[in-house]
């Protein structure tokens, strides 16, 4: 939960201030918070611009929004939340328009492999898309 609540703070370009005696409480926990702030500060260019919100949040289906930074390297960021108890495999269009990209996209599931994908004409992308029961996922666009 703790690294459901980070991720989805950072994820969305929000430097949050946690407050309390500690940040951990166990080894587990403060590598978990580490790996947290590292993720952040990899992508942090991308973080930290604009978000579009593409489903409204309501906890009945996968929720996803688009962070853009047309000048970064990375020029979009993707975050899927799953919160429900199953998992979901989803195909979504992703309107890459707003990153700059106009005719492709070289598009990285999590840390995993970069692939080269040609957009639609309307400057968006379809992926399909899976996320474990109760955990997130994100893609990278450059």
């Amino acid at each position: 939960h703790y690294q459901n609540m980070m991720i989805s703070n950072l994820g969305a370009g929000v430097q949050a201030c946690y407050r309390g005696p500690r940040l951990y409480d166990t080894d587990k926990t403060k590598l978990m918070v580490k790996n947290t702030v590292a993720w952040f500060k990899k992508h942090r260019e991308v973080l930290e611009g604009d978000l579009i919100h593409l489903r409204r949040a309501d906890a009945r289906d996968l929720d996803y929004w688009l962070m853009v930074n047309p000048t970064g390297k990375e020029k979009g960021l993707l975050m899927v939340f799953n919160p429900l108890d199953n998992n979901i495999t989803r195909k979504l269009r992703i309107p890459l328009y707003y990153t700059g990209l106009t005719k492709s996209a070289k598009i990285r599931l999590e840390d995993q492999k970069m692939q080269q994908n040609k957009l639609n004409s309307d400057g968006s992308i379809d992926l399909e898309i899976t996320v474990a029961a109760r955990k997130y996922s994100w893609f990278t666009f450059e």
